[in-house]
Parts: C-alpha cells; sequence; structure tokens
C-alpha cells in the first residue's frame, strides 16, 4: 500500500517539475513577444510620424503652387 503512495507522490512531483519547466518556457516566450510587439509599436509610430510629416508637407507646397500659379 504504502508503494502506491510513494509512486502518486513521485508522479506529481515529476508533473510539478514538468509545469515549473513550461511555465519557465513560457515565461520566457512570453517576455520575447512583448519585446517584439513594442519594437513593432515602435516602428508603426515612427510610420505614422513620417506619414503626418509628409501630409504637411504636401499642404504646405500645394498652397506654394497655388499661390505660385495665380
Amino acid at each position: 500500500m504504502n508503494n502506491g503512495i510513494l509512486e502518486n507522490l513521485q508522479a506529481d512531483r515529476s508533473t510539478t517539475a514538468t509545469r515549473a519547466a513550461r511555465s519557465a518556457v513560457n515565461a520566457g516566450e512570453l517576455a520575447g513577444i512583448k519585446r517584439e510587439l513594442l519594437q513593432a509599436e515602435m516602428r508603426l509610430a515612427k510610420a505614422r510620424a513620417t506619414i503626418a510629416g509628409a501630409e504637411v508637407d504636401v499642404k504646405v507646397l500645394t498652397a506654394q503652387l497655388k499661390t505660385f500659379t495665380k
């Protein structure tokens, strides 16, 4: 009888160790994904700033062209 209990305890410990190892891997993967997401958000913000700047340039140049052609 005691053998069955010991085997169950060992199996539980093995399962717990496996879960802990998976958690560590998942935590590492999660940190990597978060870092990549932050980098993508930064690239998007820079692209939006570039677009906004280009739109201002177009408006200014269009206004100058209209003034020049009158």
